[in-house]
């Protein structure tokens, strides 16, 4: 079927409980609660105006944000600004396989082409506009199976990200370790040159010699040296 949005999802707009937690609707679509992920680098409203009630399961659509994949259903519940929309899924309705699908549709510059705001990279995205679009609504049996299929692939796919970022994260910090050895002449540079293979060329790296590196080297090996 091709369904438009008023079909498929309610915006609502419940009230605040006094202690609720701000959830976030982040670029990756991740929604969830602010203090699960970082809770620096956010302007902070004097009076929260205009907060709405979030609850588990809701597709929320981030509407100056959309464009760059702020769309997500979130995991937890708790309290939202009010440039959320905040959807719920009617019956029969996979609200991840919807979110999926927006996603994409950002990825491919759809949002873009159908903004009416004029700030560059950005769009203002609403629930009208939501509202209004027409959506392929394959059975719910199938849009499950979808979005178990789409989660088994990005699994592996952040599984191996994360490792790599894991193995990039290490590499600095020996990085950093060799540099604060040869600067503190912990490490004889003439004695380790002579221990290696003969025909091996080096490759000078020229980020090596950066006053912040050299700096950041001593002053890790000076603060080392004064807590031993």
């Amino acid at each position: 079927e091709i369904r438009r949005g008023k079909s498929l999802f309610t915006k609502v707009a419940r009230d605040v409980s006094p202690d609720a937690e701000v959830v976030t609707c982040f670029r990756d679509g991740i929604v969830t609660l602010r203090r699960n992920r970082r809770t620096s680098g956010f302007t902070e409203s004097l009076k929260e105006i205009g907060y709405q009630g979030i609850r588990r399961g809701d597709l929320v659509i981030h509407a100056m944000d959309a464009f760059a994949g702020a769309i997500g259903v979130s995991d937890s519940d708790g309290k939202g600004t009010p440039v959320y929309s905040v959807c719920r899924p009617q019956t029969s309705v996979n609200a991840e396989y919807f979110a999926l699908l927006l996603r994409d549709m950002a990825r491919t510059n759809w949002l873009v082409a159908i903004a009416k705001g004029i700030r560059e990279r950005s769009t203002d995205f609403r629930y009208d506009a939501f509202a209004e679009q027409h959506y392929p609504a394959p059975s719910f049996a199938e849009q499950c199976s979808i979005v178990g299929f789409a989660i088994a692939q990005t699994t592996d796919m952040s599984r191996t990200i994360e490792q790599t970022l894991r193995e990039i994260t290490l590499v600095d910090e020996f990085r950093t370790r060799l540099i604060a050895d040869v600067v503190t002449g912990k490490l004889d540079v003439r004695a380790a040159a002579a221990s290696l293979p003969e025909n091996v060329e080096l490759e000078p790296i020229d980020d090596l010699t950066e006053d912040e590196d050299l700096d950041e080297a001593v002053d890790d090996a000076e603060n080392e040296e004064v807590a031993a």
